[in-house]
């Protein structure tokens, strides 16, 4: 898996981008994955050498949800 994307409301894909910038695993998954923003959807790209960390994206999904 190299690229996904998902939908959402602005408001939910608001509180993503700003735990991208701002929270520390946020800042850990970005440093592997390019985030493009269109309308209602993020678009996730791997970055090249970038590596895929599922204890990352875990922790990223879990600490943005609270």
């Amino acid at each position: 898996m190299e690229e996904f994307k998902i939908n959402a409301q602005d408001y939910i894909i608001d509180d993503i981008l700003s735990h991208i910038k701002n929270g520390h695993m946020g800042i850990a998954f970005a440093n592997d994955w390019n985030v493009e923003r269109k309308g209602d959807t993020l678009h996730f790209k791997l970055k090249e050498f970038g590596k895929i960390d599922l204890s990352v994206i875990f922790w990223f999904g879990y600490l943005t949800n609270s």
